[in-house]
């Protein structure tokens, strides 16, 4: 039984959609939601789907991320509210899966919904997969919600 979902998001369009899936999820069998938002200050710049122009200071980049991590997390646990889902919004810092991780053991999550951009295999195993190491780590259910196909 689905009683707490962890849904990671990373502000972008595939993170939202992942977030609609379980909240209509989370509607249908009672289950509350964690949004979370990973902060990695050594991933560069372009990695992040943002409006936001970086700064290469280090500490004005970790806040601007910080900033744009908080406000992706608040929008979707509003948007669950709205639904009539009991919703917390997290951000943290370090490494995106292991984050995802110890949130889903530290929480006791029952599943973990998230969005995957579906690099192909070479780009996964040179720049790593979120997705992947989560699936791999972890021994809850993990739902993939896939990029749609153009």
């Amino acid at each position: 039984m689905t009683n707490l979902i962890l849904v990671p998001t990373d502000g972008s369009e595939l993170s939202e959609r992942a977030a609609g899936y379980a909240i209509e999820l989370a509607g249908q069998v009672k289950a509350s939601i964690i949004f979370l938002s990973v902060v990695d200050v050594f991933l560069p710049a372009y990695a992040f789907e943002s409006d936001i122009s970086f700064n290469p200071e280090i500490p004005e980049m970790t806040n601007q991320l910080t900033a744009a991590a908080t406000a992706a997390v608040e929008k979707l646990k509003q948007k669950a509210e709205a639904a009539g889902i009991d919703a917390s919004a997290r951000v943290a810092r370090g490494n995106a899966w292991e984050e995802i991780l110890s949130e889903a053991a530290s929480s006791g999550a029952d599943q973990i919904v998230m969005g995957s951009h579906g690099h192909r295999a070479l780009a996964a195993a040179v720049i790593g997969s979120v997705a992947i190491n989560v699936i791999h780590g972890t021994r809850i259910p993990v739902t993939i919600i896939p990029r749609e196909q153009t």
